[in-house]
């Protein structure tokens, strides 16, 4: 009786919302999948979810992302945030900044495009910005030197307090574009706002690809944020434990122009200097000579720290044309695989985090949500959403209809 009534007890501490048209943030009690309340949001948020965060106190932001250079819309216009703050609605001015000036024959241009992230509990808003003064000539870039920042203001985005900052050396342009040959910052918080952590990973644009130059992971200790360098950059980010001492990473493809599959798709798990690896898309699925490239498209630790739910997709549907890959050779049984194995696609994968990582559960045609207990899993399957309870392979299904898991926020 006592495990009969563990699930819901520990579900309740989950808040479960889903975002509606025309505009609406539904909350359901994960243990019953009853309506609970329903919040009027931004309505912009229902076409670009992926822009819309919510933490555990029921605050919500909806911040569209600037990115530098800054296009001449984007120099022209306001940018406000849209922020729910568990009781009502304001607009916050997010502070782009766009300055030229006149240097000889050169022009400075000063530009920064702060990202606003929620905190996970609810107390302030927190701001990371990449400052930029590039230096032009006719419209070519020069030079650039950038400066990374981090800070914190009330919940009206005033009473500034600065965190952190790092300034990166003076950086040739040697292409005349700055993206494309010098780095920058880029964040990476949890999906429930920034706690105890935050990562900053300097990246290059490149003409063809990313390049990912380094990683640091900022902890907040004494009152103080102090930053503690990753052994090696981490490319994409899935998840990581509340502590961040466990992290979820992706190693996409580095395929370009125009090609999907040109190295190996992989997921690892990397904890106290040890990595393990937890999907690897050759190995799985066989398919260098075919350019179609599986992969994760979101991962989700356990609350235990034992599993970790992935959700893989594919760059190809089974019911379209598959072209060879750039050095592909023909082969009949591969592409037969291949197209078996894109039908049960998505598909959610369960494995342990033991020494030896070993399958636990494999979900055709669903999608991972998040974690409710140790055991349950929200996923949605066949567009319904639905708690697998991993231990008994069993779901406890609703009749809630989700057609975008981008929409779905499990807190």
């Amino acid at each position: 009786m006592v495990v009969a009534l563990a699930m819901p007890v520990l579900a309740q501490e989950k808040r479960l919302w889903i975002l509606r048209s025309p505009g609406e943030m539904v909350e359901y009690d994960p243990a019953t999948f009853a309506i609970k309340q329903t919040v009027k949001v931004f309505a912009e948020a229902v076409q670009s979810p992926q822009n819309l965060t919510v933490n555990h106190e029921g605050q919500m932001l909806f911040a569209a992302p600037v990115s530098l250079p800054l296009s001449d819309s984007d120099s022209a216009s306001a940018h406000k945030a849209w922020f729910w703050n568990g009781r009502s609605a304001t607009n916050i001015d997010v502070g782009v900044k766009h300055e030229v000036s006149t240097a000889g024959s050169n022009r400075p241009v000063t530009e920064s495009a702060p990202a606003v992230y929620l905190a996970a509990d609810g107390s302030h808003l927190f701001w990371f910005a990449n400052q930029q003064r590039r230096l032009q000539r006719e419209d070519v870039d020069l030079s650039v030197t950038t400066t990374w920042q981090a800070w914190q203001t009330d919940l009206t985005g005033a009473a500034r307090e600065d965190l952190a900052s790092m300034k990166l050396p003076e950086c040739r342009c040697t292409t005349g574009a700055c993206e494309e040959s010098c780095p920058y910052g880029v964040i990476w918080a949890p999906d429930g706002g920034v706690g105890e952590f935050f990562l900053v990973t300097q990246l290059v644009a490149g003409q063809t690809g990313l390049s990912y130059r380094a990683t640091s992971l900022y902890r907040k200790e004494n009152g103080k944020w102090t930053a503690t360098p990753s052994p090696d950059p981490l490319q994409r980010v899935l998840d990581t434990t509340p502590t961040g001492d466990v992290i979820v990473e992706a190693i996409p493809d580095t395929g370009c122009c125009g090609w999907s599959n040109q190295s190996n798709d992989q997921t690892l798990v990397i904890a106290t200097g040890k990595t393990q690896v937890v999907f690897d898309e050759q190995a799985t699925y066989k398919n260098p000579d075919y350019d179609v490239s599986f992969y994760t498209s979101n991962a989700r630790i356990s609350p235990d720290h034992d599993s970790v739910a992935m959700t893989i997709v594919a760059t190809a549907q089974a019911n379209q044309p598959i072209q060879l890959a750039e050095q592909g050779q023909a082969n009949p049984e591969e592409s037969q695989q291949i197209r078996k194995a894109l039908t049960q696609l998505p598909a959610v994968e369960i494995k342990s985090l033991g020494d030896a990582p070993r399958r636990i559960a494999f979900l055709p045609h669903s999608t991972a949500i998040g974690w409710l207990s140790d055991k349950e899993l929200l996923i949605i399957e066949n567009q319904l959403l639905v708690a697998y309870n991993v231990s008994a392979g069993t779901r406890r299904k609703s009749t809630i209809h989700v057609d975008d898991a981008a929409r779905v926020f499990l807190r």
